[in-house]
């Protein structure tokens, strides 16, 4: 009897090394979570001086209008940094509260943000928006990290130049943005694991494997979903979606 018993009750080795690896993700991710709460708190102070420096540069009469151009890259940049931290803040605490958001309009604004990070890549960026779209009830700050997450994502597969689409359609009562890369593609044997934290077949110093994961936990936290659909050689579409909100 003994013997059933503590056969019954020991884990499968399998069982038990995937336990061990979830433990270890999980202490991980706490760590990393005390880790940023410091990093954000510093870099907020930086980026505020350098988003007035650049306003107040940009006062000055007689500045060259390549100078300008310059300094007003440097502001943009720096508030779409500033905007990263507080999305980054916003996955760590309780969010900004939900409002009524339109879909197309913080598609746009974050294009906005990353138009130069396509621009210097050479890709060519088609949108094909719903404007029939309705709102949703949502948090505006983490919709926005969302956008910015998924297409910088996109962006950086594609560094030698090629195509981004965005696209938001809507019916069944949930809205639907579809963003797409001309990219290498996702291997077969990654598409499950693409979504891990920490997983990135990026190189160190170019990735951490958070982005994605971070992407979906901001999603699922706004009462959304997300997939992802890729064939190597020929690209990878994410599709996300939410509920409409009530009328």
């Amino acid at each position: 009897m003994e013997n059933l018993l503590a056969t019954y009750l020991e884990p499968e080795d399998g069982d038990t090394e995937r336990f061990l690896d979830q433990l270890a993700v999980n202490e991980k991710m706490s760590e990393l979570g005390r880790l940023t709460a410091g990093i954000v708190h510093e870099l907020n102070t930086p980026l505020s001086v350098i988003v007035s420096a650049a306003q107040l540069i940009l006062r000055e009469r007689d500045v060259p209008e390549y100078v300008a151009e310059l300094v007003e890259r440097i502001g943009v940049e720096a508030q779409r940094l500033a905007q990263l931290t507080r999305g980054i803040l916003s996955f760590a605490g309780n969010g900004g509260g939900s409002c009524e958001a339109d879909i197309n309009d913080v598609l746009r604004e974050v294009m906005t943000f990353l138009k130069y990070e396509a621009q210097k890549r050479s890709i060519t960026v088609t949108e094909s928006l719903d404007y029939s779209l309705p709102a949703i009830t949502t948090d505006s700050n983490r919709l926005k990290q969302i956008f910015i997450n998924l297409i910088m994502n996109a962006l950086q597969a594609m560094e030698g130049g090629g195509n981004l689409k965005l696209q938001t359609t809507w019916g069944n009562g949930r809205a639907e943005i579809v963003v797409a890369d001309s990219g290498p593609g996702i291997p077969v044997e990654h598409l499950h694991l693409i979504f891990d934290p920490f997983f990135t077949t990026k190189a160190p110093e170019k990735g951490t494997g958070l982005g994605l994961y971070i992407t979906k936990r901001l999603t699922e936290s706004l009462g959304g979903d997300i997939r992802v659909n890729s064939t190597p050689g020929r690209g990878a579409t994410f599709v996300i979606s939410f509920p409409l909100s009530s009328t």
